[in-house]
C-alpha cells in the first residue's frame, strides 16, 4: 500500500496522479454535468491543469486540498476530495461519479471511508458537504453516509451560465460519527 492511499471494501482511493487526466477528463468533461462548480469541465487542457494543481498539493507537508481518484475494479471511475477549512477542524468533502458507474453505492463507500479517515486520521471535528438544491443523487449520497441537513437557504451563481440555484449543506460530528 502507497502513502495515503485508503480501501473501502470495492474502492481503492488514492491521490490523484499526472496519468490519470484522461480519465478525469472522462468524468469531469461531461457536459451535462452543470451542477460542479470547481471541476475543470470545459477543455482537456483545463483538466489537466486542475490534475497538475492536485499532483502539487499532494507534494506539500500538510495538503490543505486532498484531491484522490476513484479506483473501481482497476479503473478510475470518479473523484474525491477533502479540504481543510483555515481552523483546521472542519474539512469539507465532494465527490462525483463517471456517469457509467453511477447508481452502484460507489460515491456512498469512498464518502464514508473518507469521512472516517477525516475524523480519525486528520482529526476533524465535522465534515460538510455542499450540493445544488435540484442535485438529487449527490442528497441522497450525503443521507447515505450518516450527514444531516444543516442548511437550505444558499445559494450558488455558476459563472459559466449565471444560473442561481439553491445551495444546501450537510454535515455530520466527530460525535455523531461515534
Amino acid at each position: 500500500m502507497k502513502k495515503n492511499e485508503l480501501f473501502s471494501g470495492r474502492l481503492l482511493l488514492r491521490p490523484v496522479e499526472l496519468d490519470d487526466t484522461d480519465a478525469i477528463h472522462g468524468y469531469a468533461g461531461d457536459q451535462s454535468i452543470a451542477m460542479m462548480l470547481n471541476l475543470p469541465n470545459e477543455t482537456r487542457e483545463e483538466t489537466e491543469a486542475f490534475v497538475r494543481s492536485a499532483v502539487s498539493e499532494w507534494k506539500k507537508e500538510e495538503p490543505v486540498d486532498r484531491e484522490y481518484v476513484i479506483v473501481y475494479e482497476g479503473k478510475v471511475v470518479g473523484g474525491i476530495n477533502l479540504a481543510y477549512s483555515e481552523s483546521r477542524e472542519v474539512v469539507e468533502i465532494g465527490w462525483i461519479v463517471h456517469r457509467d458507474y453511477r447508481n452502484k453505492g460507489i460515491a456512498s463507500e469512498a464518502a464514508k471511508r473518507l469521512i472516517d479517515y477525516a475524523f480519525h486520521v486528520l482529526s476533524a471535528r465535522k465534515v460538510i458537504a455542499h450540493c445544488d438544491s435540484g442535485n438529487a443523487a449527490s442528497e441522497k449520497v450525503m443521507k447515505n453516509v450518516g450527514m444531516h441537513l444543516a442548511d437550505q437557504r444558499g445559494t450558488r451563481v455558476y459563472p459559466k451560465t449565471g444560473v442561481v440555484s439553491g445551495e444546501l449543506l450537510y454535515e455530520i460530528t466527530i460525535d455523531e460519527k461515534r
